[in-house]
């Protein structure tokens, strides 16, 4: 069984250390797509306003001297469909099993990855798996739970194109492909893992303020943010840490940020300098 973890990531050195570092012992290999400019689908001006690149690039390229199965493939992709689907046909072509999708500032736990992998090998005969996630506000002490959240991200997804037949295994007319931003036409059932036993750390909201306005300038949402919600929501939300419906786009989607113990945080971000920052400026 072959996991290829895929990044498909633009300006994202905040985190994408930390994430690769948290999956580097679990995957055969780390595949970093990185644009050289944002997506145009979602923001026709996002390349006339963010034109200077972050320290993403060389902080992939020292990972990768020390580790073997990093690899870092730059290039131009106009969506994010088109980013992902890029990965899928690199892992196609290198004959990997599974494509582990992670973004770059989602974080796991070493023992949360164990218990996906033995997941991965008692079902092979489910296609995708949703795992869901601890999303972070503002800072490392405050999120919102997984169980909180509707979101159900799938984010591994086979790409074999075998399947059992009784005893036999047959082929599968089909390749898979990215049918939208998060979901394959991957053969076989979907099977949702209990965020008590798998979850991912995400920390798209845990940034600093130039880079989370970034974020909402450049990523696949950024055409159905609501008017205003960065300086109504996220900037005055220290002021107001009770605030309710915080969603960007859909506000109930995020009911509210709580207060929550750093404990259970993957190892990896103890080094992180956000780490003991009530709130990231």
């Amino acid at each position: 069984m072959k996991i290829a973890a895929v990044y498909c990531v633009y300006n994202e050195e905040e985190y994408i250390e930390y994430s690769i570092r948290s999956i580097a012992d679990w995957v055969d290999r780390i595949v970093v797509l990185l644009g050289q400019a944002p997506y145009t689908a979602y923001n026709a001006h996002a390349r006339e306003v963010f034109q200077v690149a972050d320290r993403t690039e060389a902080i992939v390229r020292r990972l990768s001297k020390a580790n073997a199965k990093i690899t870092l493939i730059t290039g131009l992709w106009n969506s994010e469909l088109e980013h992902r689907n890029a990965g899928l046909r690199l892992c196609f072509r290198e004959g990997y099993d599974y494509y582990f999708l992670v973004d770059g500032d989602e974080v796991y736990r070493a023992d949360h990855l164990a218990t996906l992998r033995q997941t991965l090998e008692a079902h092979p005969e489910v296609g995708q798996f949703i795992i869901k996630c601890h999303l972070f506000w503002r800072s490392f002490q405050y999120r919102i739970p997984a169980e909180d959240l509707g979101w159900m991200p799938r984010r591994v997804f086979k790409l074999s194109r075998w399947s059992r037949l009784g005893k036999s295994w047959i082929p599968v007319p089909i390749r898979c492909c990215f049918t939208g931003n998060n979901k394959t036409n991957s053969w076989g059932s979907v099977l949702h893992l209990p965020p008590d036993r798998v979850a991912f750390y995400h920390f798209s909201y845990a940034r600093r303020p130039d880079k989370m306005l970034e974020k909402l300038k450049t990523f696949s949402h950024a055409h159905e943010i609501a008017n205003g919600w960065y300086e109504r929501v996220w900037l005055r939300w220290p002021s107001d840490r009770a605030m309710v419906s915080i969603h960007p786009i859909d506000p109930p989607k995020f009911p509210r940020a709580v207060r929550h113990d750093v404990a259970d945080l993957p190892e990896v971000l103890r080094g992180h300098p956000y780490f003991h920052q009530e709130i990231i400026a």
